[in-house]
């Protein structure tokens, strides 16, 4: 009777087993090829079990996917438990600064994203596609996301030493959408400073914690003070809008490069087949292949005419002032240009997915968009050293360059809350933190500096 249970046992271990080497090859391949390019017979493949195996298991790939993303969270989550407790480990004397405790939580946050990236990366793929219907995948995402909202308000409300009669009532929660478009942004910003072919998950450098830390805690003062800008009517940025017509009179290689950009938006990479891009444009191979010799280059030209439309109609930078009124210039700007992000322009969705997916061999799109990057980068970086002035720029000589890092990061986060969050950000509200982070990590670094 014995052997009976022992049996038992070893069938449920073994069936374990299968069950988890199935979901590490299934998240190993989403993050390499999206949710498209992820497939029953690619995953089997991987594990060497049939698909009878694998259907088993999961009724579907939908279902796979989802648990396999709700199974590297929980290992991140026991990996990086952040954003749960006030206490610093070790703590003791005088209770720490908020800043200090700030930077505690990110430097845990980090540290799990350097070992356990999986979900984080998988889950803001799919969060940029523009699916019809969400996906098991997406939904699972979404219920992390509010989890990981609610122990940030939490904390906030804990430990942000803020006052509701002075500042923002909804400052906490204000605060956590921040803190994690933040964090968003951060993570895809190491994506494109890393071999993606070896990337430990992006994450943040000592030196990009600090900055986050300063601004984030720069952000709680503004808010808490009661100092922000009053915001009337609901914020003009709706979440996953859809994307403009073509032009009118567009030509025939205009309708292939605007239908490439729309498949490619809406089901990433892999999903982007010559034969969709054609049904979409209402036009025959021929006149993709007589233009385009391979989908690669169809996808690097869409990118980059995506990005052209956007360029056009936003609007161009202003000189930058030496009066030292830089902060209030550089509010007005970007609450301008927050705007144009509520057209939810396909060359960063595409982009922002080519730097998440960690493929062998890199896409020409993927190329096309660094080098979109590295050029909006050094146009922010040369204003800034512009508008600080020498003082600040020779106690700290990489500032200018490293606030407009930080700058890309939270308009990147920016862009991801909308297609992802309950919040919507009213851009003047947005611009007006977000400049307020840049100061306190400009005035924070020339106080190391100088120190």
């Amino acid at each position: 009777m014995t052997g009976v249970p022992r049996k038992t046992s070893r069938t449920h271990a073994r069936g374990e087993e299968s069950r988890q080497r199935i979901l590490y090859a299934a998240l190993e391949i989403a993050v390499r090829r999206g949710y498209d390019g992820t497939t029953i017979g690619a995953v089997g493949a991987a594990t060497g079990l049939p698909a009878s195996s694998l259907y088993w298991h999961f009724a579907n790939k939908d279902q796979l996917l989802a648990a396999a993303l709700d199974l590297s969270y929980r290992r991140w989550r026991r990996i990086a438990p952040s954003w749960g407790s006030t206490d610093t480990p070790g703590a003791g004397g005088p209770a720490p600064a908020r800043a200090e405790l700030i930077g505690v939580q990110l430097r845990q946050a980090a540290q799990g994203f350097a070992r356990q990236p999986g979900f984080w990366r998988f889950g803001l793929m799919l969060a940029l596609e523009q699916r019809p219907v969400d996906t098991a995948a997406r939904t699972r995402f979404l219920e992390i996301r509010t989890d990981a909202v609610g122990r940030m308000r939490a904390w906030w409300e804990e430990a942000g030493a803020l006052d509701p009669a002075r500042g923002d009532p909804d400052a906490p929660r204000l605060l956590a959408q921040l803190t994690l478009a933040a964090m968003d942004g951060l993570f895809i910003a190491g994506q494109g400073r890393v071999d993606h072919h070896t990337a430990t998950g992006g994450a943040t450098t000592d030196s990009t914690v600090e900055l986050l830390t300063a601004g984030i805690d720069g952000a709680a003062e503004r808010l808490s003070s009661g100092r922000c800008p009053a915001v009337e009517g609901p914020a003009p940025l709706p979440r996953r809008s859809g994307a403009t017509d073509p032009a009118p009179g567009a030509t025939g290689r205009d309708r292939v490069l605007h239908a490439a950009a729309e498949i490619a938006a809406e089901r990433g990479y892999e999903g982007a087949t010559i034969s969709r891009v054609c049904a979409r444009a209402g036009l025959p191979p021929t006149s993709v292949y007589w233009a385009f010799t391979t989908k690669d280059e169809l996808l690097a030209a869409a990118l980059e005419h995506s990005f052209e439309r956007w360029l056009a109609d936003r609007p161009a930078w202003p000189a930058p002032p030496t009066d030292g009124s830089w902060p209030d210039v550089l509010r007005t700007h970007l609450a301008r240009t927050l705007r144009s992000l509520s057209e939810s322009p396909n060359f960063l969705r595409i982009g922002l997915m080519l730097l998440l997916e960690l493929r062998e061999t890199e896409p020409a799109a993927r190329a096309v968009f660094l080098r979109i990057r590295r050029s909006l980068d050094d146009q922010v970086a040369e204003w800034l050293a512009a508008a600080l002035g020498r003082p600040a720029t020779a106690e700290g000589p990489g500032l200018p360059r490293r606030l407009a890092t930080l700058l890309m990061a939270f308009s990147d986060g920016l862009f991801l809350s909308h297609q992802l969050d309950s919040v919507t950000w009213h851009p003047d509200l947005f611009a007006d933190l977000l400049v307020t982070a840049l100061e306190s990590a400009s005035a924070s670094t020339v106080r190391t500096t100088a120190g």
